[in-house]
């Protein structure tokens, strides 16, 4: 085997070798240079709108280090100017930051001006450190600053008003104790529930005073007294309205009893029951009360007398009234009935208008009566004492329209008849009767439109009957192929319809000029 021996290289062979490779790495890393990642493009300049922005950005900022300045400096008022300059920068970023020194502007501001009126307080002056501290409450228009101001004083304001409170009303100077609660400046300083609670309580105590002065008076019965006493305290400013309508109420509360009894015992007298008519207006009007109507009396409820002095003063008016007129008291209240609609006029003034009417067939009682006139109520007055009858009086009602039988079938008054349904003899050679309108009265002559044909016919006032459809009434109609006497079993809601039943239990329906009656089997008229 031959073996190839290479040449062993020389020094020099081997430099020029060594910087060959020095002379390719360098070239390889000039490549790997410039063959990297391109460079980041050049970033465009800021627009006007972004350049605007970081101004405003520092403009808050210098307002901010300026108003800390201030803050330092305990000019609080400049401060909150500066950060209100900041805030309508509308920097978003600072929002929060200027919000927090804004309250710490407050804060700072509310302790100086709780040690500011701190001596005040102490001095129990409520009304000066209230008018100082207020007037900045108000002004500054921030929550913060309130909120932190009544933590601060709050406890110390609160203890000078009920001090200054004591030592008003227990000196009898109501007014002054309601005008420290009721100022504005307390309601601002304290709090609007705080100063609702103390006005509250010092009414009460006031009322409580006041109620105990007009014992004396109220228990000799001098009531002019007692009132006089509510209007001076009123005038003085020592009670409100609502305080003067409270203890108004005590005093009607007392004389309620004495009004309603004097009124009672009157009724019944002779020349002394005028007097005591008069005696008991005069009470009434002294206790600024009014006589008013049922149906007024709820809505005007301060003013209308209470039901009980309302209805002993009318028993009482009434008896007058009776008197006048020379009425006649029954021994036992009779029972009778209105013959037609009737206008009574008023109980306690019978030659006043009337003002009420009486359905036709209304049951009354007469209590009394003159020559034409009968004094009636509509509830049965058995066993009920003369006071109580007479406040049940309706009033007076003619005694030629008051029968003693039920007048509820019976033919109204001339005065009423026409357009009254009646039956009547309206075909000649026909017994049975017709239905028909009354639609004119002469005397005993009555003129009836026949319902069937609208056709008039005169008749004789006493051949008619009351049209009044019952159900069980008898009746003649046609049915089953010839006339026959039929039962009403129903009046359709038409009014102008009626369901019969004939012989045999047969049903039928019949308009009301196809109805005949017999007489026989009508009500009789009056």
């Amino acid at each position: 085997m031959r073996t190839s021996l290479r040449p062993f290289p020389s020094t020099s062979q081997r430099a020029a070798t060594i910087l060959a490779r020095f002379a390719t790495a360098a070239c390889l890393a000039a490549t790997f240079v410039a063959c990297g990642p391109p460079p980041e493009p050049a970033k465009p300049p800021e627009s006007a709108e972004e350049r605007a922005e970081k101004s405003k950005i520092e403009d808050a900022k210098k307002l901010m280090e300026k108003a800390d300045e201030a803050y330092n400096a305990k000019d609080f008022d400049e401060a909150r100017k500066l950060l209100g300059q900041a805030k309508d920068l509308n920097v978003e970023s600072l929002s929060y930051q200027i919000n927090e020194q804004l309250e710490k502007v407050d804060k700072r501001h509310a302790k100086l001006w709780a040690n500011e009126i701190e001596p005040s307080l102490k001095d129990g002056d409520c009304k000066g450190a209230f008018g100082e501290i207020a007037g900045p409450m108000r002004d500054l228009e921030s929550e913060v600053f309130v909120r932190e101001l009544r933590r601060l004083i709050g406890a110390q304001a609160l203890a000078c008003v009920q001090s200054r409170i004591d030592e008003a009303t227990t000196g009898g100077k109501y007014a002054s104790a309601r005008a420290l609660v009721s100022a504005e400046d307390t309601k601002t300083v304290l709090g609007g529930a705080a100063q609702k609670k103390l006005v509250s309580e010092v009414d009460t105590t006031i009322f409580e005073a006041k109620k105990a002065e007009l014992e004396e008076p109220l228990k000799a019965k001098r009531w002019a007294d007692a009132l006089a006493k509510i209007d001076e305290a009123q005038k003085n400013g020592d009670i409100g309205d609502e305080g003067a309508k409270g203890l108004l109420g005590v005093v009607r509360a007392a004389i309620t009893p004495e009004i309603a009894g004097m009124a009672a015992r009157a009724v019944g007298q002779g020349r002394e029951a005028p007097k005591a008519l008069e005696d008991v207006d005069k009470l009434i009007k002294l206790a600024r009360w009014e006589i008013m109507g049922p149906d007024m009396a709820p809505v005007a409820k301060d003013k209308a007398a209470p039901e009980v002095v309302a209805k002993k003063r009318q028993a009482l008016a009434v008896w007058v009234e009776a008197q006048r007129v020379k009425m006649k008291p029954g021994k036992k209240a009779e029972k009778r009935w209105a013959h037609g609609k009737i206008a009574v006029l008023p109980a306690a003034k019978s030659d006043a208008p009337s003002k009420r009417d009486l359905a036709a067939a209304t049951e009354v009682w007469v209590l009394g009566q003159t020559k034409d006139l009968a004094l009636v109520t509509d509830v049965d007055p058995a066993g009920a004492s003369l006071d109580v009858q007479l406040e049940r009086a309706v009033g007076w009602a003619p005694l030629a329209r008051l029968a003693p039988k039920n007048t509820t079938d019976w033919i109204p008054p001339d005065d009423q008849l026409v357009g009254t349904r009646v039956w009547a003899p309206l075909r000649q050679g026909e017994a049975n009767l017709e239905l028909g309108i009354v639609s004119a009265v002469k005397g005993q002559d009555v003129t009836v439109k026949r319902l069937a044909d609208d056709k008039e016919i005169q008749v004789k006032r006493g051949t008619l009957r009351l049209g009044r459809l019952q159900t069980g009434a008898k009746l003649v109609a046609f049915c089953q192929a010839k006339t026959q006497i039929v039962t009403l079993e129903e009046i359709l809601p038409d009014q102008r319809t009626v369901k019969l039943v004939c012989e045999g239990g047969l049903r039928k329906d019949e308009v009301l000029p196809g109805l005949r009656a017999r007489p026989e089997d009508l009500p009789a008229p009056k």
